[in-house]
């Protein structure tokens, strides 16, 4: 039983909520709409259909007007029983009514006149608002648009007109009163700016019907109204030509209303540009793309316009287009009797329209393009045109946007990784790509490097990397080419139902003594094949090809130019801070790219590499202080004292015995010890910091810098 009634409430409420408007309201209403001035006075007609349940005898309903408007006239019914003849009430901003007689068809009409006192530009509203049980539905109407002030509205009629020097038509205007009785007899003067004339094809109408005009080939006409009406809104329309003189300055041509005898006070209208050239190159709209993105959407299209004034094409003659940022491709069919080149089935930078000579040369010139910006494309995708007539002009086609975003993370609070000259395996940040939006990653390969030549002693690592995506785009791998100086991604399948995002972890960092202190940024980019192309098949230009193939030459097409990656917090201060290399059985080894001689050669003993024991101090930036007495090498390094005995197997950290599987030896006067015990006893790691390679038989170290 609950559960009926709590249903039956909601039930109740939802139709309480149900508005009065619906198919079934009972009346449907219209208004007359009319143009006016902030300060003009204009009619009310408003017709109310009954309809569905109709209204009902003794019903009230009202009329509200807006701010800045009041009744001029009380609005009443224009005939009929269903309204009583006069409004109820009438205020300066509301109209009561009251209904006569039942009724379920027919019409209520109400007329009158409104004021308005200073109103704003744009829509004036009446409010039809049922009190009580009238049945008239709530509606909010446009009754007037304001447009300027005065009591005389100017308007242009068209777009303004581009013209050039000599006899033009421009846009036509009109000059229309606000309220019945604005505009008197007599006449009013319209001006043109210094060094334009009125030519004698200009006509000037009142409600259709011609007027008197004088002194054609000044910058005055003089207009003589006759049959202006105080019974009609009166509507002047000129249909303006011209004549600019040599000495006409370029810009707008602007129309001043001059009242003379005439009561015709309304404001200066524009009816013309002129330019010192006859044709203007502008797009429809300019377009936000992807860099690097192919697309035949409708966002990637835009139709270019060479807009003439008069006769300025020169039939016979091609125009020169030039695109920076991208290439273009001719959408459809090439306009009548011109032909393109470069552009029909292919994108290009560059490209000629041919004007043969049956074009006719007062006519627009318009076509449409694809879009499709280059990889690296800096924020602007523009067209130039010239030839035939045409003045060398530029415009915007679109904005390019990067086709992906890069961020970096270490942890919550940095974004960048602090890294040491002279260690290998640093961690770096993890890396996110989020694409701009779906498919703006291609499949193709893309990659990371430092985006400065001076960097080469950074190698990246990727043992220990993995990737993640979100989204539908596939990524097959990620991996270091060219001695870990790049990093690739490469992408299998697009995107296509919404941006993704890579997320590379684990990547690390080896920095040799080469590397500068500061910041590393990375670069991202597309690998684009560079020149002509034989072996394998590639075309200059061709887009996502391996890095790692021989047979082509490739640039990387630059996608994000700047990513803060590494902060180098280290400078390189003495020797032993790069990665030193020594070679078994060879006094020859290699610190940096600079070659050296021990005096005496490193061996394996006990499956331990020795090294001379002064040598062993310099690779850990320690002191050696040695006692021939007894045979003791001590070896200091801020608040650490490593020591030995000759004689025995146990070295001494800060006093602590740490047992060694290679006593030291003495070689040709020469004391030697195993180098990866002192190492380890300030830090350095063994198969992390040094690194034996069995087959090269060499030691690499990559020492603490600190």
């Amino acid at each position: 039983m609950k559960r009926k009634l709590s249903l039956l409430m909601v039930l109740m409420m939802m139709l309480t909520l149900v508005p009065a408007n619906m198919a079934f309201a009972a009346s449907d209403a219209v208004v007359n709409t009319v143009v006016t001035s902030a300060d003009g006075t204009v009619d009310f007609d408003l017709d109310i259909e009954i309809k569905g349940a109709g209204v009902t005898s003794g019903g009230i309903f009202e009329l509200t007007l807006g701010d800045d408007a009041e009744w001029a006239t009380a609005p009443n019914a224009t005939g009929g029983a269903t309204l009583r003849n006069a409004a109820t009430v009438v205020g300066e901003q509301r109209a009561e009514y009251v209904i006569n007689a039942d009724a379920t068809t027919g019409n209520i009409k109400i007329s009158g006149e409104v004021t308005l006192d200073g109103a704003k530009d744009g829509d004036q509203k009446v409010t039809i608002e049922n009190i009580t049980n009238s049945g008239v539905s709530r509606q909010v109407l446009t009754y007037a648009v304001v447009s300027g002030s005065g009591t005389i509205v100017s308007r242009r009629l068209g777009d303004v007109t581009t013209v050039t020097r000599g006899t033009k038509d421009a846009s036509d205007f009109e000059l229309r009163e606000t309220t019945k009785d604005a505009m008197s007899n007599g006449t009013f003067v319209l001006r043109l700016p210094k060094d334009v004339e009125w030519a004698a094809g200009t006509t000037v109408t009142l409600n259709g019907n011609g007027l008197a005009v004088s002194a054609f080939g000044d910058r005055e006409l003089t207009v003589t109204v006759a049959g202006a009406l105080d019974t009609v809104i009166d509507r002047i329309i000129v249909s303006p030509e011209v004549t600019l003189t040599k000495d006409a300055k370029f810009g707008d041509i602007t129309v001043e209303v001059l009242d003379k005898t005439a009561d015709v006070d309304a404001e200066d209208v524009k009816i013309a540009e002129y330019k010192d050239f006859g044709i203007e190159l502008i797009v429809d709209k300019v377009e936000s793309i992807v860099a690097g993105k192919s697309d035949t959407s409708k966002d990637y299209v835009v139709e270019v316009k060479l807009e003439t004034a008069g006769n300025s094409f020169i039939a016979g003659r091609p125009i020169d287009f030039t695109v920076a940022g991208g290439d273009v491709k001719l959408k459809g069919s090439a306009p009548s009797n011109t032909s393109f080149d470069n552009i029909v089935g292919d994108y290009d930078d560059e490209f000629e329209v041919n004007l043969t000579n049956a074009y006719t040369t007062d006519n627009d010139l318009k076509f449409e393009l694809y879009l499709k910006a280059d990889w690296d494309a800096a924020g602007e995708l523009k067209i130039t045109a010239k030839g035939a007539g045409v003045e060398e002009q530029t415009i915007k086609l679109a904005d390019v946007l990067a086709a992906a975003k890069i961020t970096t993370k270490v942890d919550d609070k940095k974004t960048v990784a602090d890294v040491v000259v002279g260690l290998q395996n640093q961690a770096t940040p993890e890396i996110t790509i989020t694409e701009t939006e779906a498919g703006s990653l291609q499949e193709g390969y893309y990659v990371f490097d430092l985006n400065q030549a001076r960097y080469t002693g950074v190698e990246f690592i990727d043992s220990t990397v993995k990737f993640e995506t979100t989204g539908d785009i596939s990524v097959d791998d990620v991996y270091t080419i060219e001695n870990g100086e790049k990093v690739v991604v490469y992408i299998d399948g697009e995107s296509n139902k919404e941006a993704s995002s890579i997320v590379i972890k684990g990547l690390t960092a080896t920095l040799d003594r080469a590397v500068p202190f500061g910041q590393l940024d990375l670069r991202f980019g597309a690998v684009v094949a560079d020149g002509d192309q034989t072996t394998p098949t590639a075309t200059d230009g061709e887009f996502g090809l391996d890095p790692e193939e021989k047979g082509f030459d490739y640039d990387v097409e630059t996608i994000v130019e700047k990513v803060p990656f590494l902060n180098v917090v280290t400078e390189v201060q003495t020797a032993r801070q790069q990665k030193t290399v020594f070679t078994i059985d060879s006094a020859t080894y290699t610190v940096g790219s600079e070659t050296k001689m021990l005096d005496a050669a490193p061996y394996i003993s006990n499956n331990r590499t020795m090294l001379p024991i002064g040598t062993v101090a310099q690779l850990a930036g320690a002191t050696l202080n040695y006692s021939p007495s007894t045979r003791t090498a001590v070896f200091t390094k801020d608040n650490l004292v490593v020591s030995m005995n000759l004689d025995t197997n146990i070295l001494l950290v800060n006093g602590s015995p740490v047992p060694m599987d290679a006593k030291p030896e003495i070689v040709n006067g020469r004391a030697f010890v195993s180098v990866v015990y002192v190492a380890q006893a300030f830090g350095i790691q063994n198969g992390t910091d040094i690194v034996y390679d069995a087959a090269s038989r060499t030691v690499t170290l990559f020492p603490n810098a600190q």
